[in-house]
C-alpha cells in the first residue's frame, strides 16, 4: 500500500535523509508514532487529515473515519520485532496486510507564534476562562513557574501528571511558546527542560517540547497566542478550540501561555497585566 502525505519541514532531515531504522513508540485511528533509533533521535509521527497538527507530523489527505492508522499498524506484541526505516522521502513497514509505504509528496511549514504584548484585560479573561479545569496537576506544582522558570518549576512539571504528553509537560510547552510571543527570557527553562527531557518523560513529549523551545506549535495554540495579542477574535471560541486537543493537553497549555505572559507583565509593567493566582 502507498500512502501519500505532507511532511513537516522541521522533520525534513529525517523524512527526506538517508534510510535509516525507526522503532514504533504507538498506534491510535489517528496517528502513528515512530522514533528514529541512532544517536539524537528523533520522534515523528504519520498523521490523519483531522488529527491535531503535531510540529512532526506527516499529514495525510484521509481522515480517520476513511482510514483508521491503528489498521496499518502490527499487532502490539510484534512492534518490536517489525522494522521501520525512514528516508529518501518514504516511511515504511510491514503491515497486517503487506507492505505499508507513506510518501512524502509535499511539504508544509510548522505554525510559529508571533511577538506581540497581550491586548488589556485579556489575560484576565483567559484565567477566568480556566478557573476549575482540572489539568491533574498539584496548585505547588503551578506556583513554582509564577515564580521564575527555573530549574525547581521544570523538576516540579515534567513527566508530571496525566495524559499521552503529561500535563505538566504541557504546561512547559505553553510556557514556552508564550514567552516566545511576550518576549519573555527563559533561557535558564530552555535549558532545564533539554537537559532533563530524555529521562523525566516521554520520547513524544520531549520532541513537542523542543518545538515548543522554537516557539512551534499546534494550530489551536498559536491561535490563542494570537486572540490574545494581534486578533480582534473572541477568545472564548479560540479556547474551546484548544480544549478539544487531548484530554487535558489543551487546557494544561493554556494554562503555560497564562501564566508566561503573567510574568512576562512583572517583568514589564507598561503591559499592564494582573499578577493573579494560580489555582
Amino acid at each position: 500500500m502507498h500512502i501519500p502525505g505532507a511532511s513537516s519541514t522541521a522533520i525534513r532531515a529525517v523524512t527526506a535523509g538517508p534510510l535509516q531504522p525507526a522503532q514504533w513508540l504507538g498506534a491510535v485511528d489517528a496517528a502513528l508514532y515512530f522514533a528514529t533509533t541512532g544517536p539524537g533521535s528523533t520522534v515523528f509521527a504519520v498523521l490523519s487529515h483531522d488529527a491535531v497538527r503535531l510540529p512532526c507530523g506527516l499529514v495525510l489527505a484521509t481522515t480517520t473515519a476513511e482510514l483508521p492508522l491503528a489498521s496499518l499498524a502490527p499487532a502490539r506484541a510484534l512492534r518490536e520485532h517489525q522494522g521501520v526505516v525512514v528516508g529518501e522521502g518514504r516511511i515504511e513497514w510491514l503491515g497486517p496486510d503487506g507492505a505499508v509505504t507513506v510518501v512524502a509528496a509535499r511539504q508544509w511549514s510548522p505554525l510559529r507564534v508571533r511577538p506581540g504584548a497581550p491586548r488589556p484585560g485579556a489575560l484576565t479573561e483567559l484565567r477566568a476562562l480556566l478557573a476549575g479545569r482540572e489539568i491533574g496537576l498539584e496548585p505547588h506544582r503551578l506556583a513554582e513557574l509564577t515564580k521564575g522558570a527555573t530549574a525547581a518549576a521544570v523538576a516540579g512539571l515534567l513527566g508530571c501528571g496525566p495524559g499521552l504528553t503529561p500535563s505538566g509537560d504541557d504546561v512547559l510547552a505553553g510556557y514556552l511558546v508564550g514567552a516566545g510571543a511576550f518576549g519573555l527570557p527563559v533561557e535558564e527553562l530552555r535549558r532545564s527542560v533539554a537537559a532533563r527531557s530524555g529521562q523525566a518523560t516521554s520520547a513524544l513529549s520531549a520532541q513537542l517540547l523542543r518545538h515548543a523551545a522554537q516557539h512551534e506549535a499546534v494550530a489551536e495554540l498559536v491561535e490563542l497566542v494570537a486572540a490574545l495579542t494581534h486578533s480582534p477574535a473572541e477568545l472564548t471560541p479560540v479556547l474551546t478550540r484548544l480544549l478539544q486537543v487531548g484530554h487535558t493537553s489543551g487546557a494544561a497549555l493554556a494554562w503555560g501561555v497564562l501564566l508566561a505572559g503573567e510574568r512576562a507583565g512583572r517583568h514589564h509593567p507598561v503591559l499592564s497585566i494582573p499578577h493573579g493566582g494560580h489555582r
